[in-house]
C-alpha cells in the first residue's frame, strides 16, 4: 500500500497550494503532530501536521512549487509502487524495447548497481542539482554517499567543471511573486470579466459621528469603520437583494444570512475574513467579532473557513485620505461598498446661510448580471438613510 503526504484541502474552495518551506528533509523521521511543510493558499499560509509517526523517503514536489489539491508532494519509508504500475511500465520497456537499445544492454547491466542506489538529497540541493542537469545518483557514486546536502552538490559541480557564475545567473532571475499574489491577480481578472456597474453617493456622516462620540463617553470601544458596517448590515436586511452569491453563469442566489467580508490590507496582499451571521449581532458584538477577525488575519492566525462564505464586503481606503474609489467585488460575491476619507464640504441651509457638514462618498460596484441599477438604488438609499439618522436603526 502506498505511503504519501499528499496537498491537503485545507478549505471549501481550495483548489491548489504553493510549498513554502520544508521543515523536514529526506531520511528524516518524524512524530505524530510535527510539522512537516508549510503551504500557501490563496488566503493563508498554513503549516501541516503529520497525523501519525513516519520518515520521508523522498520529496515530491520543491519549495516555491504550486500544485493541486490531493497531488503527492512526497513519499515516505514503505512507499511501494502499484503492481499494476510495475506491470505496466515493464510492458511499455519490452514493446518499445529498439535495437539500438539492445546494443546498450551491456552498459547499462554495468550501470546497474549505480542506478538502483537509493539516494537522498535536501530539497535545496535537488534543485540545484536539476538546474545544472545533474544526476543525483552521479553525484552520489562520485562522492561516495547517498544522502547529498547542498555542500555535497555544489562540490561535486565544481569537480566536475559544471558550476556556473551565480552572480550572472542571479541578475536574470525575476522575483516570483507569492501564491497569494498571483492567486488573487487571476481571480480579480475573473471578476473584472463580468460587467460591473458603480452607483456613487455623497452622504453626510455628522450624525454617525455623533453617535460614535456619545458611545465613546459611555465607555463602548466602537470605531467608525464598525458603525459603517452595522449600516450595512441593516440596509442589507431592509432591501436583501444585493445580499447574494453569483455563479459563474452569472446566475444570482440571495441569502437569509449576512456574511459580511472586511477587506484587511496584509504584506501579500489582501485578504477578507468574514463574520457570519451578521444580522444577528448587536453593535457591540459585531464590533468585538470585527476587531478579532482583522487582529488575526494581521497575525495570520485565522482558520480558512474564517475567508470563506462571504456574501457582500466593504473596503476602505479612507484613512489614506482618498476621496473615493471604485472597487473590483470579490467573487462570488454581487457586490462590494468602497468607503473614501470623512471630508468637510460647504452648503447652504434652508434660511440661506453657509454651513459644514461633513460627508464621505461611497461607491457601491455591483455585478451586473445578477443585479439591477435599480437594486444597487434602493441598497445606496436604505444605507444613506441609516448614516444620516443612525438612531433608526435602533
Amino acid at each position: 500500500m502506498a505511503k504519501e503526504l499528499v496537498m491537503p484541502k485545507l478549505g471549501l474552495t481550495m483548489e491548489e497550494g504553493t510549498i513554502v518551506k520544508w521543515y523536514l528533509s529526506e531520511g528524516d523521521k518524524f512524530k505524530k503532530g510535527d510539522f512537516i511543510f508549510s503551504v500557501e493558499t490563496e488566503k493563508l499560509t498554513n503549516d501541516v501536521e503529520a497525523n501519525e509517526d513516519g520518515e520521508i523517503e523522498e520529496i515530491l514536489v520543491e519549495e516555491g512549487e504550486t500544485v493541486k489539491v490531493k497531488t503527492p508532494v512526497a513519499k515516505l519509508v514503505g512507499w511501494e509502487e502499484d503492481e499494476s504500475s510495475k506491470k505496466a511500465e515493464k510492458k511499455v520497456e519490452v514493446e518499445t524495447e529498439s535495437k539500438a537499445e539492445k546494443s546498450e544492454k551491456k552498459d547499462k547491466s554495468d550501470r546497474k548497481e549505480r542506478k538502483g542506489r537509493r539516494v537522498m538529497a535536501a530539497p535545496k540541493a535537488r534543485k540545484i542539482a536539476a538546474d545544472n542537469n545533474i544526476k543525483l545518483e552521479d553525484a552520489a557514486e562520485a562522492l561516495g554517499r547517498d544522502r547529498l546536502s547542498v555542500a555535497d552538490i555544489e562540490k561535486y559541480l565544481s569537480d566536475v567543471g559544471k558550476a556556473e557564475d551565480k552572480t550572472a545567473k542571479k541578475d536574470k532571475e525575476v522575483p516570483k511573486e507569492s501564491g497569494m499574489r498571483n492567486v488573487i491577480a487571476r481571480r480579480l481578472t475573473e471578476s473584472w470579466r463580468a460587467p460591473h456597474i458603480y452607483l456613487r453617493r455623497e452622504i453626510e456622516v455628522d450624525e454617525l459621528l455623533v453617535l460614535k462620540k456619545n458611545l465613546k463617553e459611555k465607555g463602548k470601544d466602537i470605531s467608525f469603520n464598525d458603525l459603517i458596517s452595522y449600516v450595512a448590515v441593516k440596509a442589507l436586511e431592509e432591501t436583501k437583494k444585493l445580499n447574494m452569491v453569483v455563479d459563474e453563469e452569472g446566475r444570482g442566489t440571495v441569502s437569509n444570512k449576512v456574511n459580511l467580508g472586511l477587506a484587511v490590507a496584509v504584506d501579500e496582499g489582501l485578504l477578507v475574513p468574514v463574520v457570519k451571521n451578521a444580522e444577528e449581532l448587536s453593535l457591540k458584538q459585531l464590533a468585538e467579532k470585527s476587531k478579532d477577525l482583522i487582529t488575526r488575519t494581521r497575525e495570520n492566525r485565522l482558520n480558512l473557513d474564517e475567508l470563506e462564505g462571504g456574501t457582500f464586503t466593504i473596503t476602505n481606503l479612507g484613512m489614506f485620505g482618498i476621496d473615493e474609489f471604485t472597487a473590483i467585488i470579490n467573487p462570488p460575491q454581487a457586490a462590494i461598498l468602497a468607503v473614501g476619507t470623512i471630508k468637510n464640504k460647504l452648503y447652504l441651509n434652508e434660511e440661506g446661510l453657509v454651513r459644514e457638514k461633513k460627508i464621505i462618498n461611497f461607491t457601491l460596484g455591483v455585478d451586473h448580471r445578477a443585479v439591477d441599477g435599480a437594486a444597487g438604488a434602493e441598497f445606496m438609499q436604505k444605507f444613506a438613510e441609516f448614516v444620516e439618522e443612525p438612531y433608526l436603526m435602533f
